[in-house]
């Protein structure tokens, strides 16, 4: 046997830097081609560095329109991720968003990317965009993530690095923060940190947590002792054997709630059930690593999608969980978050450690394709951000601008875009979303699709319009 060659520890580092340094050259190389060609992607677009990253992003669902003007006032719900024992905040931010979003060319600036920007536009017309944080919340350590309650937006539960789940009303504290940390409410029942976390929709006060602790807590805020700000789990789950990686709360099923993790598994509780130990749906096959995060869709009772490590979507039928649905195939990384678009029944997005914002457009699903337009990924996929340049840590739809995207970075960028009218059309797709789990002839790598000819408004074939099916970083848009 050949004596084991010795590898001095210098060499292993330097080959590992030059790994790292090809590496980032390709990611700015990627990011130089995106900026040329954002003016033709974007009706508007806005990047900001912020003071600290933000692993959680949350549009509020109220907007102002102030009298005269020609934008409209949306709100942001932020945390921060410091270092070095500096404070954290819990960050409300406004963001002024113009009427009329048709991009002017000569708007375009080649050094920041922008469209538009900050003051006036050489066209003289009202800002493109602008964004203040308006107010700063103490909180104690990393904000893992943050959601308004539904039922009362002042209301705000944030998940702690320690495990606690704090509960904020910001009408309670000053705009500018104190150096005192003084939540309203702590929900203790946690050992170690955690990333899900839920607001009842259909009962206020109510919300669902997951841990790294393996637990699913439940906690009903208006069972709070009078004179007390500590409250305990109203009920605890230990269906998972590994961590808890998110928790939903189903939007038209009110006695469901999904919760996925590192256990492989996605599964769903039925409150209405006194068994703890046990959920009362289990999927148990649908990823190769840790599902870290699952979305039900708004219009469907039956639809949810899962998005996972192993840099897949999966799209599952809750009446049968034996096997997805369909997988969808286009992240180069572990796929963290996932949303349905809040006007558009068929369409998904998701975010992901390779940088990027994808949405799919669920009524393509089988399409045929013509040899050039695979190269470019499958016909779902509809278009693809690339703007940010280190991981996605996470994404919000705005509810009120159809299309208008926050997206934050762990790089401290935040960036706030919507996608042009020429690439995902003006009008409503009215796509309905009927399943059936049924072997497709269409596509080779796929085991399982949706039997799409009972779905309305299959395509995007609409006069003047785009569909961006390729990575940005590729250099052009094709056209259908």
């Amino acid at each position: 046997m050949a004596p084991a060659q010795v590898v001095d520890e210098p060499d292993v580092e330097m080959a590992q830097d030059e790994d790292e340094d090809h590496e980032q050259r390709l990611i700015n190389e990627e990011y130089k081609t995106w900026k040329k060609n954002s003016p033709f992607l974007y009706d508007m677009i806005l990047s900001t560095a912020l003071e600290w990253p933000t692993l959680t992003t949350q549009w509020f669902p109220d907007v102002k329109e102030p009298e005269d003007k020609n934008y409209r006032i949306h709100r942001l719900l932020l945390g921060t991720h410091t270092n070095l024992g500096m404070p954290n905040h819990l960050q409300i931010a406004e963001v002024k968003i113009p009427k009329s979003t048709a991009p002017n060319q000569a708007d375009y600036n080649e050094e920041t990317g922008e469209i538009g920007g900050y003051g006036k536009s050489s066209s003289g017309a009202a800002p493109a965009m602008e964004f203040n944080v308006v107010q700063k919340i103490d909180h104690p350590g990393e904000i893992n993530k943050a959601r308004y309650q539904p039922q009362n937006p002042d209301i705000i539960a944030s998940l702690c690095v320690d495990g606690r789940v704090l509960i904020f009303d910001r009408t309670k504290h000053s705009l500018t923060p104190t150096g005192k940390v003084n939540a309203q409410i702590e929900l203790i029942g946690h050992k170690q940190e955690g990333f899900g976390l839920s607001w009842n929709p259909h009962e206020q006060g109510c919300l669902a947590s997951g841990s790294e602790d393996t637990i699913v807590c439940l906690w009903d805020l208006k069972t709070l002792q009078s004179g007390s700000n500590t409250l305990k789990p109203s009920r605890r789950y230990t269906h998972h054997s590994q961590v808890v990686n998110d928790v939903q709360y189903h939007p038209i099923a009110k006695s469901f709630i999904g919760t996925v993790s590192d256990d492989l598994t996605m599964q769903i509780l039925d409150v209405r059930q006194s068994e703890t130990s046990r959920a009362a749906v289990v999927a148990k096959r649908g990823h190769l690593d840790a599902i870290n995060a699952l979305a039900f869709n708004p219009t469907s009772e039956v639809l949810v999608a899962t998005a996972s490590a192993d840099k897949t979507l999966g799209i599952w039928d809750l009446r049968n969980v034996k096997e997805k649905v369909h997988t969808l195939e286009g992240h180069n990384d572990a796929v963290t978050s996932l949303s349905w678009h809040p006007q558009e029944a068929g369409i998904l997005g998701s975010g992901s450690y390779d940088r990027r914002v994808i949405f799919w457009d669920l009524s393509r699903v089988g399409e045929e394709q013509m040899p050039d337009d695979q190269e470019d990924g499958p016909p779902e996929l509809l278009f693809m951000h690339g703007g940010h340049t280190n991981h996605l840590a996470d994404f919000s739809w705005n509810p009120n601008e159809p299309w208008l995207v926050c997206s934050a970075a762990e790089d401290n960028l935040l960036q706030i875009w919507k996608v042009a009218d020429s690439i995902v059309g003006s009008l409503p797709f009215q796509a309905s979303l009927p399943l059936t789990a049924k072997p497709s002839t269409h596509r080779k790598v796929r085991t399982m699709q949706w039997d799409v000819s009972h779905m309305i408004g299959r395509t995007r074939m609409r006069t003047g319009t785009h569909v961006v099916k390729g990575p940005i970083s590729a250099g052009h848009a094709h056209a259908i």
